[in-house]
């Protein structure tokens, strides 16, 4: 046991010696700062060059992992394996031993039956977020253009389609479809990451019993990320990658379905949410090198072929134009999103706002890729070789994901961006516990039937413990009741005051064939049901400095009689606790907004909001 502690403390004292010097080299890691476009954001107030956070956490969680890998190669040459049988797959023999499919099943009925109980959402309109889906969609229907009639801040889907999805699916334009059709897609994006969690615990060296209750486990968990919104319908994509990545490697099932949707997936991806899909495209790296050292050339053609013809059939559906504003849009958002949207990231270990939860995730990611060097190297493990295989490229994904984090570093995004690690540890961590209690203690072996009375207990506790209020008679009245949610008149989501704001609108634009916002009130012209007179209804993400001479050069062609300016969302997305600062829009682009000064003057004023017009 001695002999054994002094082994592991060889490896893990240097680690935590790493773990120590990185987080003295945190600020250190510092580059000058390079604005030439002049995004304006909280990096560029601070002079933060985004490398500098980017590389900070590369660094800090990169060197432990290397230094701890270091010294387990070294200290443990005779029991490792070599490069070519760790990535080599092997021929997975099926295992009887499955969860029962009624549980997944039960699982996807219980949450059709919460979501057509629950109370509809009546809450006012975020006229910033839904905003941006709003105006976007209504852009699309009235100028039926897409990358020509909107700059896309998030991805075609968000901003434009899933608005026009909705009212078609529903028959009616109103925020209240738009709201349901969401839920919907949050539902049906619930159900995919069931699924890649009932078959990653299906892999596990467990008896029937004992992965019933980890799946239960992390379904309930799965389900608490999805109702406090650290998962959304934006992550479909990225688990119906995951899913399918799964089958091919644990079970090397190459079946042509499969192969075409990944070819499909990159480019669907970016569609459905433009950083997903990039974080999609990043996790094939890994991938196709697994694919290609297990010499599966036939099916990487088939993959990059399928891709190909998917790019080539996109392009000539939307057309010339529209597919290079797609590309030139994409890149624009890609390129200046960090300086847009950047809040500089807590130093670990600090007394920094949001450190705690940062530090946490670091060492989390830290931990998880430790667990992860000992299943790879190690030639005793038990876990299936082609699971850790899979595992690996899954972790590698989610390290990537963390960028959410990295970049917009408040704790929701701290959170989310560090949720992927967090499934991973705790199904590690879940595991070799039980695996421990059931191999080494032989205690939970002799009980295990117990768990099966105990899985269908703690389910229908969880069931019975999460029904909504009134949960019968919804249901039972669910038809009617959703009739009348889509026919609520959109004014019902506006406070008194974005009322009156609005009515006063309609009675002056209406003779105007466009109206714009110089503001993050993005909804108002759907609410006055009509298209931004520029392409950018949705200005908070508005890219580099050449689209605010865009934006004036739109403006001067379209000759906007009326433009609104301020309101109450003027400071969202502002930074707390550095200094206060705020950022409205005539901050963030002082060249539209010098343009507006010696433009336009104020008409009126409303509340928080003014009214300008035309000199």
């Amino acid at each position: 046991m001695k002999k054994i502690f002094i082994h592991n403390l060889k490896i893990i004292l240097p680690t935590i010696i790493a773990i120590i010097f990185a987080s003295f080299m945190w600020d250190k890691i510092s580059f000058e700062f390079h604005n030439p476009e002049e995004i304006i954001g909280y990096y560029s107030i601070f002079k933060h060059n985004p490398l500098n956070d980017n590389l900070r956490y590369i660094f800090f969680v990169g060197f432990p992992i290397l230094t701890y890998l270091s010294f387990f190669l070294f200290f443990n040459k005779k029991k490792i394996l070599n490069f070519k049988e760790i990535f080599l797959m092997h021929d997975e023999t099926r295992d009887s031993k499955k969860i029962s499919k009624y549980f997944l099943f039960s699982f996807f009925i219980i949450q059709i039956f919460f979501l057509l109980s629950n109370e509809f959402n009546l809450n006012k309109i975020d006229i910033f977020h839904e905003g941006q889906a709003l105006s976007g969609g209504l852009n699309f229907k009235l100028k039926n253009q897409l990358w020509e009639g909107s700059f896309i801040t998030t991805s075609i889907f968000v901003d434009v389609l899933s608005a026009n999805i909705s009212w078609k699916l529903f028959g009616i334009q109103s925020i209240s479809s738009y709201r349901y059709f969401i839920e919907i897609l949050n539902l049906i994006t619930a159900f995919s990451i069931i699924i890649f969690i009932f078959k990653l615990t299906n892999g596990l060296n467990l008896n029937r019993n004992l992965k019933t209750f980890i799946f239960i486990f992390f379904s309930f968990f799965i389900i608490s990320l999805l109702n406090n919104n650290t998962f959304s319908y934006r992550e479909l994509p990225l688990f119906i990658f995951l899913i399918i990545v799964y089958e091919i490697i644990k079970f090397k099932k190459f079946s042509l379905i499969n192969l075409f949707f990944l070819g499909c997936i990159p480019l669907l991806g970016i569609i459905w949410s433009l950083d997903r899909g990039i974080f999609i495209i990043a996790g094939y790296i890994p991938f196709i090198s697994i694919l290609l050292i297990n010499k599966k050339f036939t099916e990487t053609f088939i993959i990059f072929l399928i891709a190909i013809l998917s790019i080539i059939i996109f392009f000539i559906i939307i057309g010339n134009n529209e597919f290079f504003l797609f590309i030139s849009n994409s890149i624009d958002i890609l390129k200046s999103a960090d300086l847009h949207n950047g809040i500089i990231h807590p130093s670990p270990f600090s007394n920094e706002a949001g450190s705690t939860r940062a530090t946490k995730n670091f060492l989390f990611m830290i931990m998880t890729g430790i667990i992860l060097i000992n299943y790879i190297f190690s030639k005793k493990k038990n876990l299936d070789k082609n699971l850790i295989i899979f595992l690996s490229i899954f972790y590698f994904i989610s390290l990537i994901f963390y960028k959410i984090g990295v970049t917009r570093s408040d704790g929701g995004h701290l959170k989310q961006g560090a949720s992927l690690c967090s499934i991973i540890f705790i199904y590690f961590l879940f595991y070799n516990l039980i695996y421990f209690l059931t191999k080494k203690l032989n205690f939970i072996e002799k009980k295990s039937n117990l768990f099966r009375s105990f899985n269908i207990i703690i389910f229908l506790v969880f069931v019975l413990s999460n029904l909504p209020e009134n949960f019968f008679k919804n249901i039972s009245t669910y038809k009617q009741r959703l009739i009348e949610y889509n026919l609520i008149e959109d004014d019902f989501y506006l406070t008194d005051k974005e009322r009156f704001l609005i009515n006063q609108l309609i009675e002056l634009t209406n003779n105007e064939k466009c109206f714009q916002v110089f503001s993050y009130e993005t909804a108002i012209t759907y609410y006055l049901n009509k298209p931004s007179c520029t392409k950018f209804h949705h200005i908070f993400n508005l890219g580099p400095k050449k689209n605010q001479f865009l934006f004036i050069e739109q403006l001067k062609k379209t000759k906007p009689k009326f433009i609104l300016i301020g309101g109450n969302y003027e400071k969202i997305g502002n930074m707390k606790g550095r200094n206060n600062i705020e950022l409205s829009a005539k901050d963030r682009f002082p060249y539209i907004n010098q343009f507006i000064i010696e433009n336009y003057k104020i008409f009126k004023e409303v509340d928080k909001w003014k009214i300008l017009i035309k000199i």
